[in-house]
């Protein structure tokens, strides 16, 4: 491995003599420099894992800020891939998220073969950093043509790692054991020893479930060892073991307790010679986030160990790694630290029979005053189609930070016992060094080339002849909203928009004589970089049991022909909108005769909609340097903030009723699309929040302007989006033949919530359809406000 040889680059070179602190300011200096951009990471919860051809794959997503531990408000843009089973994209869907959480569904298109595909979820901002922080789910289609099922090919990869990295004679440490089938899978084996030249057995060792295990090893000079494993069809292999090192530092970690864990390293005479009593130190880090300790072998000693509480642990997954006196990395250990993580526990349970529905209550046991969003899927107690080997916890707390494939992460936080804490040690033991490359690290911090996307720019082209810049392209959309645009060479653009496959955006042009005529519109929208391949080292084994075979190899018959789907509901609007504050029904009463209305005079006195607030005694400040995520700062000056020299609060700012928590949808917002503003410099209504104040803005539906003529079919070009973020729906549930067969037993749907809130005490409720079920499977997924996370799987007896 390159990074071992790191340790000799250290111990032969000669720049032993550098001061200590050179190598620890440069390490420390990289270090904070590398993690200093936000780090998101994305779990997506589907409702099942098998489906059959036509059905819908139900989804929720979550985005975690791993900087702060909280839901990531900035990302608004979700991408997802369809790929197959050779990484080869299938489709591509695109998903708006807020506030750190998305939900849509896609349709299993009826093209697709039998077999297995992935989900790829990503976001544009990810595509800053070497490190994959994409989202890889599996998912089973079941078509009529039959699954191929796998030939068994018996051929096993034996590797043997030491702990820590490094591997060094005559000291003593812990080796890892790693047994892997063909295809890369876990193989656990009867029993395997190991052998000196003299055929002495020096050690014995076993393997897990997942094909990992370990021994203490203490290799001596000049001696080949020599491995024999036995599988349990009665083979033997036998395989010669790598040969230690000369010179290098073993290094270890062990718990003592749940409060504290002892790390320690050993060298040999050789080394000693070279280090004499020079310090090293071990960096105990997260996500830019560091604890460091020095250590000093003792004067003659070739053992040093250190106690350490837990509390320089973060919560969650920390990489330990050790440098030598000049700063360079010589050895990792991932460990995995387990305290006040997993403690949320819930209680389902059916509260009333009401008609053909049961109501459902969803009790947390010890919430904390947390409101959690949870997601819920509800399957038929003996279903075979959730096969989910990833939870909320392995996906955000675990495959963030591990190099390679983790085999059914879900394993290893599900009912947590001593024995999978234990198995999750060896895990991480035996993974080896962490996503982070030192080597990247050195080289300097990721580049702010990709942004937050906030909506995504429309490009578009007016086919008319004749048409100039002086004239107005007024677009209206879905919602009821409307503006001008812009026309330069026949081009528009609107900014940041969300655009819904499906919908329709109506085009009217406006020449310089007032009158309208009926553009020729074409549009290209850049929906997110999507790869066209990826790469299948993730690929996930199927593991139905043997007697489930039969049962996923063609598409059940299960739904019935004339199954329909529900379409979401859709708000008429009247034609005639009038464009004042007392008739737009989305501002609230009380604040009615509190609202400005933006007149001409207004938009010709301040074109930008930060004119108005800065005209009111606001700080702003608009295309901020490179680096920062935001392209506008908004702050009040305030007498308080002056006579302290605290900084200028941030006032509270309401886009159509919605509270903003980036400005970067008023970037250079002109004025005329605003129809009325509220701007209280006290903060009314905010509490301690609304120190900097609060400003509420309303955009227009329609032109000041607007009257009857503009929605005549003969001034309306009607374009409708082939492309675009994936519409919303409703969940339904489809109209199966039988609830009682057992096609629907093993793969049938009953409900899905893909957002349950809970209450101030911990509760939630949702109604499901009686399907007459005996028993029901409640698999949940949740993250709250303050970035608690929730995976619970539960069983309900109907009575």
């Amino acid at each position: 491995m390159h990074r071992i040889s790191l340790l000799f680059l250290f111990l032969f070179s000669n720049i032993l003599l550098a001061q200590n602190e050179i190598g620890n300011n440069l390490v420390k200096d990289k270090f904070l420099k590398y993690f200093e951009l936000p780090r998101e990471s994305v779990f997506l919860h589907t409702n099942k894992t098998t489906y059959i051809a036509n059905e819908e794959v139900w989804l929720k997503g979550y985005v975690y800020d791993r900087h702060n531990n909280k839901p990531f408000s900035q990302t608004t843009s979700i991408h997802v891939g369809l790929y197959n089973a050779d990484g080869k994209k299938f489709n591509e869907y695109h998903f708006k998220a807020g506030d750190g959480y998305f939900k849509g569904s896609i349709i299993v298109d009826s093209m697709l073969a039998s077999g297995e595909y992935y989900l790829r979820t990503s976001t544009n901002w990810m595509k800053n950093f070497k490190e994959d922080d994409s989202f890889v789910q599996k998912v089973t289609i079941l078509n009529e043509k039959s699954i191929e099922k796998a030939k068994s090919i018996k051929d096993y990869d034996i590797q043997f790692l030491p702990e820590g990295g490094n591997f060094v004679e005559d000291a003593p440490g812990v080796m890892g054991v790693k047994v892997t089938d063909a295809n890369g899978y876990g193989v656990r084996i009867v029993e395997g020893s190991v052998f000196d030249s003299d055929n002495t057995q020096v050690a014995r060792f076993y393997t897990s479930i997942f094909g990992l295990g370990k021994f203490n090893f203490n290799p001596k000079a000049g001696v080949e060892y020599v491995a024999k494993i036995e599988f349990d069809d009665g083979s033997v292999e036998t395989t010669i073991l790598q040969k230690p090192s000369k010179v290098g530092i073993s290094f270890s970690v062990k718990n003592l307790n749940d409060d504290r864990f002892i790390i320690s390293l050993t060298t040999n005479e050789a080394t000693k010679e070279i280090i004499n009593e020079k310090q090293f130190y071990l960096l105990v880090h997260k996500d830019g986030q560091a604890n460091r300790i020095p250590i000093t072998f003792p004067k003659n000693k070739l053992f040093v160990s250190k106690v350490l509480n837990k509390e320089v642990l973060n919560k969650g997954l920390n990489i330990l790694t050790l440098f030598n006196p000049d700063g360079k990395p010589i050895a990792e250990r991932l460990i995995f630290n387990h305290a006040d993580l997993l403690d949320t526990k819930l209680k389902v349970s059916k509260i009333t029979t009401e008609g053909d529905s049961l109501n459902i209550q969803v009790k947390l046991l010890d919430y904390g005053n947390v409101q959690q969003n949870l997601s819920v899927s509800v399957l038929p107690g003996n279903t075979i189609s959730y096969n989910q080997k990833n939870s909320i916890y392995s996906a955000l707390y675990l495959k963030p930070y591990v190099k390679g494939f983790i085999e059914n992460p879900k394993y290893y936080f599900k009912d947590v016992t001593p024995k999978k804490e234990n198995d999750l040690n060896l895990l991480l033991m035996t993974q080896g060094w962490s996503k982070y490359d030192w080597t990247d690290v050195f080289k300097g911090p990721p580049g702010q080339f990709y942004e937050f996307e906030k909506g995504i720019d429309l490009e578009g082209t007016i086919y008319n002849k004749g048409v100039t810049s002086e004239e107005k392209l007024l677009v209206s959309f879905p919602d009821g909203r409307s503006r001008y645009l812009d026309i330069l060479d026949n081009r528009f653009l609107i900014q940041k928009n969300f655009p819904v496959k499906g919908e329709t955006l109506d085009f009217t042009l406006i020449v310089n004589n007032g009158k309208l005529a009926k553009p020729n519109i074409g549009l290209n929208m850049n929906l997110g970089a999507i790869p066209d391949e990826i790469d299948t080292i993730w690929k996930e084994k199927v593991e139905f049991e043997d007697e489930n075979s039969s049962k996923i190899n063609n598409a059940p018959d299960l739904i019935s022909s004339d199954n329909t789907i529900s379409l979401n509901e859709v708000t008429v609007v009247e034609d005639k909108i009038k464009t004042t504050v007392e008739s737009n029904v989305f501002i609230p009463k009380y604040l009615k005769g509190k609202m400005t209305e933006v007149t001409e005079d207004i938009e010709f006195s301040f074109p930008l909609i930060t004119d108005i607030i800065a005209s009111r005694g606001y700080y702003v400040r608009e295309e901020l340097s490179f680096g920062s995520t935001d392209r506008l700062i908004i702050r009040a000056r305030t007498v308080q903030s002056f006579l302290s020299g605290n900084a200028l609060p941030v006032p509270v700012i309401y886009l159509n009723g919605a509270r903003l928590s980036t400005l970067d949808i008023l970037y250079r917002m002109p004025t005329s699309e605003v129809e009325s503003f509220l701007i209280d410099k006290t903060g009314a209504g905010e509490g301690a929040r609304g120190a900097g104040g609060v400003i509420r803005i309303y955009t227009r539906r329609l032109p000041r302007d607007y009257n009857d003529q503009y929605g005549k079919d003969e001034n309306v070009f009607k374009y409708e989006l082939k492309e675009g973020f994936e519409p919303v729906k409703k969940f339904y549930t489809p109209k199966y033949t039988s609830y009682l067969s057992n096609e629907f037993e093993n793969f049938g749907t009953i409900h899905w919530v893909p957002e349950l809130k809970t209450d101030e005490n911990g509760i939630a409720t949702f109604k499901i359809l009686n399907t007459l079920q005996n028993n029901i499977n409640f698999y949940i997924e949740g993250m709250g406000s303050d970035g608690s996370l929730i995976s619970a799987e539960q069983n309900l007896v109907i009575d």
